[in-house]
């Protein structure tokens, strides 16, 4: 199996491979959970005995890296990885300093918003309640 444009994008590539393995793994555990719910069959291999669920969630963990496999070297998709790598290298990170004062600045308006939305709310079921009531 040839590699589609070996060594572009390589790091894109991992991490949306570990990414993609990790979802899978996760998968495949509440696969064999279920599994094992329905059934606590277990089959004979020879040399050792195994659930029908870890046989499950083995297999089906098998496929999705394979399936990882060829979809982190479809050409397509290994375009769009290596055309996100390369934006990314361009964007210009903040320094510490602003992404302080930046990050206060949300806080900040956050917190006049809530008080906002809290005087709003107040008032008006304050006024509903006059009118619905009579209070």
């Amino acid at each position: 199996m040839q590699v589609y444009k070996k060594g572009q994008g390589s790091a894109a590539r991992w991490i949306s491979a570990a990414s993609l393995g990790a979802l899978a793994a996760f998968g495949c555990y509440e696969l064999q959970s279920k599994v094992s719910e329905w059934t606590s069959a277990s089959v004979n291999l020879g040399f050792a005995a195994m659930s029908v669920s870890v046989l499950a969630g083995g297999a089906a963990f098998v496929i999705a890296l394979i399936l990882i496999g060829m979809l982190v070297n479809t050409p397509k998709f290994v375009d769009y990885l290596i055309v996100s790598e390369v934006e990314l290298r361009k964007v210009s990170w903040p320094t510490k300093a602003e992404l302080k004062r930046q990050t206060v600045v949300v806080i900040v308006t956050l917190l006049i918003f809530s008080a906002i939305l809290l005087a709003a709310d107040t008032l008006f079921s304050q006024l509903s309640l006059r009118l619905l009531i009579g209070k």
